[in-house]
């Protein structure tokens, strides 16, 4: 009985006309949500020119400061180098490797 029920209310919707006669505060409101949507688009677009227009400009500046990062950085693991090349060098390397080990409770209760 409920899937006659069911055609029928499905029929009725069919037959209605859904679409509501213009009115002039519809249609003024209408006017004004796609003037709105049309203005986002815009602005939207713009903000995106905009920030590639600034990625461009600073591109330059960027790849600057990361080739004087990289030099640093060279220099520094030059440094670093030079150190564990030493004994104290080797020393520090092995109790760096070795402290983690020291505080593991695994580790600790396998021992004992």
């Amino acid at each position: 009985m409920s899937d006659n029920l069911d055609r029928d209310l499905l029929q009725l919707f069919e037959e209605k006309n859904l679409e509501l006669p213009e009115e002039p505060f519809r249609a003024e409101l209408r006017l004004r949500i796609e003037k709105s949507r049309i203005g986002y688009s815009r602005i939207y677009w713009i903000l995106t020119a905009l920030v590639l227009a600034v990625c461009a400009m600073l591109t330059p500046l960027v790849i600057n400061r990361v080739s004087l990062l990289c030099v640093e950085l060279a220099g520094g693991l030059q440094y670093v180098t030079e150190f564990l090349a030493t004994p104290a060098g080797w020393a520090v390397l092995a109790a760096a490797t070795l402290l983690p080990f020291a505080f593991n409770r695994r580790v600790l209760s396998l021992i004992s």
